[in-house]
């Protein structure tokens, strides 16, 4: 089964994907805060 994407599904799916990229960046950077923080103590 085959599904030709349209662009609106291209744009959808990057969106998508920023917005899931984005926030996996923001725990692995709150994670990396954390772990300095507490080392430092």
């Amino acid at each position: 089964m085959t599904t030709m994407t349209t662009p609106e599904q291209r744009k959808n799916n990057r969106r998508m994907g920023l917005t899931l990229a984005s926030i996996a960046v923001l725990f692995f950077l709150g994670f990396l805060v954390r772990m300095i923080w507490f080392s430092g103590r």
